[in-house]
């Protein structure tokens, strides 16, 4: 039974790994109509709409709403903005100026920050040489794989730079709220997040870019398809991964999403990845290998 649970543990990795990594293309179509701010607001609300369905179909309700300590909504007030609406807000804006190559090192510097992070807030994430290890190879792996895209003079914003190294730090300060918060189902975790990210961000979106346009229909599409699964579904998994096994090992994701881009690329783009990607690809198994293995007794 425990083989098969922790078998269960990796097909949810990997179905995030396919959401999170599929939602590039998606915001490509997305963001050409619709200004990227309000393309983090539309996923979210779509995701919000989808998840009170599954909870009103399953049974489920989310606690109270209520800001008493032992009550879960503040713990999940905080995972909405920290987790969603700011760093949806913060990559979007860096994005306009930062080339995609640059966006994603910067977004794979996540799990560093969530290692650094667990080992002095949670007593059973400690960090390890063979932990350290295996975090280094993958970052170094995701440079290997997107560093070529950088060749031929790439001008760097250090005001855009830093905010998408913010994002990845708030991505790794939500890696570890998530496992300190309440335990609640999935489900109704992801709704209070994505509900209350919803809120959040559409007020930022109102201060920073005034209403929003009415996007034709394949925006529109976009932005549905990546509520209802890069962020909606991909968020019940999140909740879940990071209640079973932590948010290290949930972390290891971002280090795959690319590998995943790359995949399709090959797939169904015809692309012909050259020894780098090959080297990359043996760099971020070997250091996902090396940060999930669990210790033996």
């Amino acid at each position: 039974m425990g083989v098969s649970n922790r078998n269960l543990d990796w097909v949810v990795l990997g179905l995030l790994v396919v959401a999170w990594g599929s939602a590039f293309a998606l915001l490509k179509v997305a963001v050409t109509d619709i200004p990227p701010v309000w393309t983090s607001v539309g996923r979210l609300w779509v995701a919000t709409a989808v998840l009170w369905l599954i909870c009103a179909a399953r049974g489920e309700r989310t606690p109270p709403l209520s800001v008493a300590r032992v009550s879960p909504w503040p713990w999940y007030l905080v995972l909405g903005l920290v987790g969603l609406a700011a760093p949806f807000m913060l990559f979007a804006t860096a994005a306009a100026s930062l080339p995609s190559a640059v966006n994603a090192i910067c977004n794979g510097a996540s799990p560093v920050f969530t290692v650094a992070l667990a080992h002095f807030v949670l007593a059973d994430e400690r960090l390890t040489f063979r932990r350290a290890l295996g975090v280094a190879m993958g970052f170094v792996g995701l440079v290997v794989l997107v560093g070529p895209r950088l060749q031929g003079g790439v001008t760097v914003e250090a005001a855009a730079l830093g905010l998408s190294i913010t994002a990845a730090a708030l991505y790794a300060a939500s890696n570890v709220i998530t496992r300190k918060a309440p335990t609640v189902s999935p489900t109704a975790g992801a709704l209070m997040m994505c509900g209350s990210g919803a809120v959040l961000a559409t007020i930022g979106a109102l201060v920073i870019a005034g209403p929003p346009p009415l996007p034709p229909i394949g925006a529109a599409a976009a932005v549905v398809t990546l509520g209802v699964f890069s962020t909606g579904l991909g968020t019940v998994g999140y909740v879940w991964l990071i209640q079973r096994r932590g948010p290290v090992f949930t972390s290891m994701a971002i280090y795959l999403v690319p590998l995943w881009a790359t995949a399709v690329g090959v797939g169904l783009m015809g692309e012909r990845p050259g020894w780098t990607a090959f080297a990359a690809l043996a760099l971020v198994l070997g250091g996902v290998a090396l940060t999930t293995a669990r210790r033996r007794a």
